[in-house]
């Protein structure tokens, strides 16, 4: 028992700085910037799953104001969404576009947002690069 012990706590403490990587210097105000990218089709029949979505997230002071692109409608205004930057530079919010309600999850980095949108039938990878 106190090997598993001893191993449990190692593996926790090798862990932590992967948790931790990835916010720059300064904590969440060095995150301000507009990030730009993609939501991929991760999961979803294609008939029903849009191949992608354009995303647009301005970040100011760890609020998040962010547009999100539907390419099958381009004369249709972007959908919007408000959400929080935590501490440590993950974001978790419900955005609707296309008609349909995403449940994001994802972290801020230093160059980038990586994360995932999951709704009822589709699933989405999510990928932003900070812009210059």
């Amino acid at each position: 028992m106190r090997l598993i012990s001893r191993l449990l706590a190692l593996a926790l403490v090798g862990a932590l700085p992967a948790c931790v990587a990835g916010l720059p210097p300064g904590g969440i105000a060095a995150l301000d910037g507009t990030y730009e990218g993609e939501m991929r089709r991760s999961a979803g029949p294609p008939m029903n799953c849009p191949a992608s979505f354009r995303i647009r997230m301005t970040v100011a002071r760890g609020e998040v104001h962010g547009e999100v692109f539907d390419p099958r409608q381009p004369d249709v205004p972007a959908d919007r969404f408000a959400a929080f930057g935590e501490a440590d530079g993950r974001m978790v919010n419900t955005l609707r576009v296309g008609g349909m309600t995403f449940g994001v999850r994802g972290r801020f980095g230093d160059t980038r947002f990586v994360g995932s949108a999951d709704g009822q039938v589709c699933g989405l990878s999510v990928n932003a690069a900070r812009r210059p």
